[in-house]
């Protein structure tokens, strides 16, 4: 169901051979959100607003979505419906019951992301359909089995679970004995 989320060898081969990066690419499991487009989207918040006339849902209050094994937590949901009523070609973004496509979610104020023991927490993010991708923000950290990954921006495709994290000073990663993780490096 979900890719492992990093390689040991790789990610071991990385720490030696690149002290000065500022970008890292490894798998991750969060490509869950939008990967399953048969699997509900359960959104959960204390308020929810409709704007129809611009295609909008905003989720406001401990806002809590899932799609399958993943989970995102957030302060507020902005959720974006394509202008057409028409699946999109490929059948892989989420529809309501009224064929509307949702194109992207965007979520304000801290986020939080679980899926499968991985977590990944940022400032602000970005679950985009059309363009198959996942975007955290601001302070992003990646947690699993006590390894940890930190950085500015982290961009996982819903295709592959192929992740970039990237910082303006530099990625650090965090490797506990006996955890799982390694990676796959660009």
């Amino acid at each position: 169901m979900l890719a492992s989320w990093v390689r040991p060898a790789a990610l071991a081969a990385f720490v030696l051979a690149a002290p000065i990066a500022s970008a890292q690419t490894f798998d991750t499991g969060f490509a869950q959100f939008g990967s399953q487009s048969s699997t509900p989207i359960e959104i959960e918040a204390d308020e929810l607003e409709v704007q129809d006339k611009s295609n909008v849902a905003v989720f406001s209050g401990n806002v809590v979505v899932k799609q399958g094994g993943a989970a995102l937590q957030t302060t507020r949901l902005t959720v974006f419906y394509a202008q057409s009523a028409l699946p999109s070609s490929d059948g892989k973004a989420p529809q309501t019951p009224q064929s509307q496509r949702i194109s992207r979610l965007e979520a304000d104020g801290k986020v939080l992301i679980t899926s499968d023991g991985q977590s990944a927490t940022g400032d602000a993010g970005i679950v985009n359909f059309d363009n198959r991708t996942l975007e955290l923000n601001g302070n992003v950290t990646l947690s699993q089995d006590g390894n940890v990954v930190t950085g500015d921006t982290i961009t996982v495709s819903l295709d592959t679970g192929v992740a970039r994290v990237q910082s303006q000073s530099r990625v650090r990663v965090l490797l506990t004995p006996g955890g799982t993780a390694g990676g796959e490096t660009q």
